[in-house]
């Protein structure tokens, strides 16, 4: 076999040669593609994106950084990462957290523009390594959190403005209350007089009166018995939140059934049959408070059960509702329209079905109702449907640990 020559040799490693550069070549181009397809990627983004050596040098940067450090590209690789914010020491303690954990998540900052302005800013970063698996630096976005700053301080200033007019409510409130207080409280001695002296004139003179004035004097001692009752209402609604007195713990059951004693002659009279749950509760409250609002919800049951009504009812108990506690006084009654349900807790509001079915009355029991249930930290609400009776809810903050 006839030995190669060395002419032959060498362009046999010519041609080796030429293949391993086409491949370097080929590997070459692959790289610059890759680099190039990379920096688009960095380029298209509007955050501000910065890779960073193990040394803490800036390496890389995209046109988002230029604009925000007002630095071009090629004055920001090679210096200090740590320099472009307002407080340099923080810039690194998140930056050795990166090489730490691997990563930081909505890490605050703020980026000094040359020209003095300073934009704040969230991190993210994380490391990146090289080709053997060793960490080589940190790669790190900053997301412009300017608006949210803006929209952060507005809802402040909001806020503020918020507290300053709540304030301002609550001190016209109790001047309010204070107002009703004092005129209700002057108002009881003028219409016990005017009811005392159409007392004397009927005993005095009850026999020249004409027919006609018997009937006056009727009418004048209701209007004072009806302002009476008004005033005291008043005076009980704006006593709610001027006069706190201690809480305590005391069975519900036991509550209730000391409130229907006293209500025994309405019951009787309409022949009410009255079911109180077993097993009720012990609750924490101003025991005489709570007891004039279950008053006024029971009392407001037996008005509204229905003159014609062959077989009234009301129920008093408790069922969980969501996980809490939930007190319920409920009536087989006349019922309420879905439309009054919030009118009904305001002062001085009376429906129209009420009138027809109980006569006058001052319209302000359930709004005392509600002013207490509130002072004990809960809510109340009903559920009534016209001609299949109503079902008041209402709630009571438990003691606090």
């Amino acid at each position: 076999m006839r030995k190669k020559s060395t002419y032959e040799e060498l362009e046999q490693r010519v041609k080796e040669l030429e293949k391993e550069a086409a491949k370097r070549k080929k590997a070459e181009d692959e790289l610059k593609e890759l680099h190039r397809y990379t920096r688009e990627l960095i380029e298209v983004s509007l955050d501000p994106l910065v890779m960073i050596s193990s040394e803490g040098e800036i390496t890389d940067v995209n046109h988002a950084t230029e604009l925000v450090t007002g630095y071009p590209r090629d004055k920001l690789i090679g210096t200090d990462f740590s320099d472009y914010f307002t407080a340099p020491r923080k810039a690194r303690q998140g930056y050795m957290q990166v090489f730490k954990e691997g990563h930081v998540r909505d890490y605050p900052l703020e980026i000094r523009h040359r020209d003095g302005k300073v934009t704040p800013v969230l991190y993210n970063a994380s490391v990146y390594r090289d080709a053997k698996g060793d960490i080589a630096g940190v790669f790190a976005a900053a997301r412009d959190i300017t608006q949210l700053k803006e929209a952060e301080e507005a809802l402040r200033k909001d806020e503020k403005k918020l507290n300053a007019l709540l304030a301002d409510l609550a001190a016209k409130n109790e001047e309010l209350d204070s107002f009703v207080y004092r005129v209700s409280h002057d108002l009881k001695s003028p219409i016990v007089t005017i009811d005392g002296f159409v007392g004397a004139l009927k005993e005095d003179f009850g026999d020249v009166l004409a027919e006609d004035g018997q009937k006056y004097l009727g009418y004048i001692s209701d209007a004072a018995r009806k302002m009476e009752l008004l005033i005291k209402d008043l005076l009980d609604l704006s006593r709610i939140d001027r006069l706190t007195r201690k809480k305590r713990e005391f069975p519900f059951a036991t509550l209730v059934k000391d409130t229907l004693k006293a209500l025994q002659p309405q019951i009787k009279a309409r022949h009410i049959v009255v079911n109180i749950q077993e097993d009720l509760p012990v609750i924490y409250a101003e025991r005489r408070r709570l007891e004039r609002a279950v008053d006024n919800l029971l009392t407001n049951a037996i008005k509204y059960i229905g003159k014609e009504n062959p077989s009234p009812r009301i129920d008093v108990g408790v069922e969980q509702q969501n996980g809490q506690k939930v007190f319920f006084v409920r009536d087989n009654g006349i019922g309420i329209e879905k439309r009054d349900f919030d009118k009904i807790f305001r002062v001085f509001q009376r429906l129209p079905s009420a009138k027809k079915q109980i006569g006058e009355g001052t319209g302000v029991g359930l709004t005392i109702v509600k002013r207490i249930i509130e002072h004990h930290g809960g809510k109340i609400w009903l559920i009534s449907e016209p001609g299949k009776g109503s079902t008041f809810y209402f709630t009571l903050k438990g003691k606090e640990a």
